[in-house]
């Protein structure tokens, strides 16, 4: 497929899917994930030799069963259903429903899949996973914190230093938790672009702990303008 066609056919496709992803802004998984997700998925496949049609269709579609009222919960099995929808409605994604299928349900990092993992699946997932790390995601996680309504850190140890994570009781828990993902990535690119990621999350993490002695971290909006002016510094920088 030529470049052409391979663009205009992930655009169809996202105008197909973008009304999916616009609610979800509210906890952090909106349309700027999708495309910062398809950016890097477009990026790996080139790199690694995969379809790009399969690998930015995966990136626009791995999130798209998320909703405002529920969150995560039960996400991939609705991407699943909206992406077999578009399989029948698009003849290009219908014949490589299979492989695109197996992108979407093995995206997150922590699933356990079948060996050998396709390598258009393995770009999806390293992909998702990167805009998981660093600034841009303590931001999602900051955000889902507040959709949740978790409180944001521990009273006396709010970085886990003394404690196991607790997922779902801390948002900066989860944050601390991220640490955990980059030794999960599995293509060299990927992996070359968390080193980055990494000195981003642990820089946020010495400025929270800094914020939060000092009696300046008193909830999600401080902690989510610190990663904010961060965001910015990296945006005009570029």
């Amino acid at each position: 497929m030529l470049v052409a066609e391979l663009d205009a056919v992930h655009q169809r496709l996202w105008h197909a899917v973008c009304h999916y992803w616009e609610p979800n802004q509210i906890h952090g998984h909106g349309p700027d994930h999708a495309m910062r997700v398809f950016s890097m998925g477009l990026q790996l496949a080139a790199a690694e030799g995969a379809d790009p049609l399969v690998v930015g269709a995966a990136c626009y579609l791995h999130d798209a069963g998320m909703r405002p009222d529920v969150g995560r919960s039960g996400h991939i099995e609705r991407s699943l259903q909206i992406a077999s929808a578009l399989c029948e409605e698009m003849p290009e994604l219908a014949g490589v429903r299979d492989p695109l299928l197996t992108a979407i349900r093995y995206h997150e990092a922590e699933l356990a899949f079948p060996a050998p993992l396709p390598i258009e699946a393995e770009c999806v997932r390293d992909s998702d996973t990167l805009d998981r790390l660093g600034f841009t995601g303590v931001r999602m996680t900051l955000q889902y914190g507040v959709w949740a309504g978790r409180p944001l850190c521990h009273p006396s140890d709010p970085l886990c230093r003394e404690r196991e994570p607790d997922l779902n009781g801390f948002t900066m828990d989860y944050v601390c938790y991220l640490e955990s993902l980059p030794r999960l990535l599995m293509t060299p690119l990927a992996r070359a672009h968390s080193q980055e990621k990494q000195e981003q999350r642990e820089f946020y993490c010495r400025e929270f702990q800094s914020y939060f002695r000092q009696g300046r971290m008193r909830d999600h909006e401080d902690a989510l303008q610190l990663v904010t002016a961060h965001l910015r510094e990296e945006s005009h920088a570029r």
